[in-house]
């Protein structure tokens, strides 16, 4: 099979970066053609996957409008009839499926503090995209029946009969449950006190995702009883920071982090999906979210907490309450997220 994807960016980032990689990594093994079409490239990921890259030189234009230039391109020249499947991981309507791992709208209004007059005046670009991709676009493909709700929600022009939610995967080959020689080994590289509860945030978003609240209630925690691990982008802007939460810099390798922690936290304000949370589960790890994730669709109380909202008392009370355990193996498995699954699942929808 002929496969496109259209996204922005053909590198390493956020959970769309990380979705389109293993789509890539998907299709190939499957025995199928990817062609990439994308306007940024890390040479060096695209020298590990090795698909056919399509490159919009738009090198002249600001970083915002570098994307608005791309889309437009994209909804003009792109023929979706020259490939047997094409999938849009941004907002262009040109390709047969938009998979959407989160609305404009519902970020935007759930984006802490008030918005400077030119973020407003993107969010009005990004949201008329958004609603001529949704109008015009074959077949939509929402991560999560949150996602899927928030769409008809926002645009109710958009025909509900062209929505399929269908999760995302992780790759098994890379998360994997551990050995218990290997979690020690891995508490040990990171020092983790393994007489603590320790909570793992791993974030690109650390506002979005509640860092703020989070660090607020570990501040009134016990350092002696409890520590939080920070994996992702730089910790910027967050005055008092307390002596129980450490930041451990971009984690290549975040499936041993995952393993060697008690649990996951991720207490965002607005979450379409929340793919550390597959990840953490996957390797045997409960998690702790709030109802704006969209993974907690899939929770059992077993396998993680599910907050109303992400205050300070709120994360503090639940936090103490933490008890040790592990999830039961399989989780990928009984909800059908591996990435042949996926792969098989979105081939159907091109039938």
């Amino acid at each position: 099979m002929k496969v496109a994807i259209v996204h922005n960016q053909f590198s390493d980032g956020g959970g769309m970066e990380a979705y389109m990689a293993a789509l890539i990594r998907g299709f190939l093994a499957a025995g199928d053609e990817v062609h990439i079409h994308t306007y940024e490239v890390d040479r060096v990921l695209a020298g590990r996957l090795p698909c056919t890259v399509h490159k919009s030189n738009l090198f002249y234009l600001p970083r915002r409008w570098k994307k608005y230039f791309f889309l437009r391109r994209c909804n003009r020249h792109f023929d979706r009839n020259a490939y047997d499947l094409s999938l849009g991981l941004t907002r262009t309507f040109a390709p047969d499926i938009a998979v959407i791992g989160g609305i404009h709208p519902a970020s935007a209004a759930a984006r802490p503090g008030s918005s400077h007059f030119l973020r407003r005046f993107h969010d009005r670009i990004e949201t008329g995209l958004e609603g001529a991709m949704f109008a015009k676009v074959p077949r939509i493909l929402a991560h999560s029946r949150a996602i899927a709700g928030e769409i008809t929600a926002y645009y109710g022009n958009t025909d509900a009969g062209k929505i399929s939610v269908l999760y995302p995967p992780i790759d098994t080959d890379f998360f994997r449950p551990l050995q218990k020689n290997e979690c020690i080994a891995a508490q040990e590289q990171y020092g983790i006190d393994p007489a603590k509860m320790s909570l793992l945030f791993p974030s690109l978003g650390h506002r979005r995702k509640g860092l703020e609240q989070l660090l607020a209630a570990f501040r009134r925690l016990n350092p002696d009883r409890f520590e939080l691990l920070i994996a992702g982008e730089r910790v910027r802007g967050f005055s008092d920071f307390p002596g129980s939460a450490r930041y451990l810099g971009y984690i290549e390798n975040l499936s041993e982090l995952y393993a060697a922690v008690d649990y996951t936290v991720l207490p965002s304000y607005y979450e379409p999906f929340g793919l550390a949370v597959v990840e953490s589960l996957h390797c045997c790890t409960p998690v702790l979210v709030t109802r704006e994730v969209g993974a907690a669709e899939l929770l059992t109380p077993d396998e993680g907490v599910v907050l109303d909202d992400n205050s300070p008392e709120t994360l503090m009370g639940a936090i103490k309450r933490l008890e040790k355990k592990t999830v039961q193996p399989g989780f990928v498995q009984r909800h059908g997220l591996s990435l042949g699954q996926h792969i098989a699942q979105l081939k159907a929808l091109a039938q």
